[in-house]
């Protein structure tokens, strides 16, 4: 939600909430079927968010009540920033454009605070911090989308850059880490962060700093193992290598004899007969 709204006149600021596309669909105009009840939730009263009239009392706590069903009903309605911004916006004699009721979400007390506020706040340190490039594309994006893949799409980042400069943004506004979307949209657009950019709202609970995002875990392909029944004899079996008989260097010569035949008793016979001389042949 915004805190003063400034750089526009509070007649700018409420022509753009009442000329805006889901204005007649805000929670606090009148139920169709009873125009007494309010649109956003029939069983309060259609001026719920200013109380009843000036001659009836009201306690502090029914006050209370009233208040926080109306805050309720502002929660839910599309056009919550655009009426806070008019409402909180200062009028040319230095007042509230809305001094009294509820308004955007919030008390009269609430906004007056932030008035007073503004008025004794320190000027606020040079916006060059934020005129860089990288964050004025995330800011951008997040004026249309808040899904953190599509943010850093649009920013033209990675995604872990991207949500560092979101933390970066929020933090350099002045914002909890825990500060909605919208807030974080509200605060920079009052800083005059957003010139020229249409919003797309969300429902109010999305989170100026998205959580810590995981990058999908690639998927590695196992090897498909072969379940080989066991041998009904051997638990398992295993192939051992066949050792094969060293080859002989001894080369076998048919007519050869061996050496066995050699160390026997038999007499050697020669292979070849021993001629004899031509003389006792004759």
């Amino acid at each position: 939600m915004t805190e003063i709204a400034v750089g526009k006149s509070s007649e700018q600021l409420r022509r753009e909430w009442v000329i805006h596309p889901h204005f007649k669909y805000r929670g606090c105009a009148p139920d169709p079927d009873d125009p007494l009840r309010m649109a956003g939730d029939p069983s309060l009263h259609v001026g719920a968010h200013h109380g009843p009239d000036a001659f009836l009392p009201e306690g502090q706590v029914e006050r209370r009540r009233r208040e926080d069903a109306a805050i309720e009903v502002c929660l839910n309605c599309p056009v919550m920033v655009q009426c806070d911004a008019y409402a909180s916006s200062v009028r040319p004699d230095g007042r509230l454009a809305e001094p009294e009721g509820v308004w955007g979400g919030r008390r009269a007390l609430e906004r007056h605070k932030a008035l007073i506020r503004a008025r004794h706040a320190v000027p606020a340190a040079s916006d060059r911090r934020f005129r860089t490039a990288q964050k004025q594309a995330v800011l951008r994006a997040l004026a249309v989308c808040w899904d953190p893949f599509e943010v850093a799409a649009r920013a033209g980042v990675d995604v872990r850059t991207a949500n560092w400069q979101r933390s970066s943004l929020v933090r350099l506004l002045g914002l909890p880490k825990t500060a909605t979307r919208m807030r974080a949209l509200a605060a920079a657009r009052e800083r005059g962060l957003l010139e020229e950019v249409d919003l797309v709202p969300d429902d109010g609970s999305v989170p100026a700093i998205p959580p810590p995002t995981r990058l999908p875990t690639p998927v590695v392909a196992l090897p498909e193992v072969v379940d080989v029944p066991a041998s009904p004899v051997m638990p398992s079996v295993i192939a051992l290598p066949v050792r094969r008989g060293r080859r002989s260097r001894v080369r076998v010569i048919p007519g050869q004899l061996s050496l066995d035949d050699a160390l026997g008793l038999a007499p050697v016979q020669p292979l070849f007969p021993v001629a004899k001389p031509l003389g006792a042949a004759a």
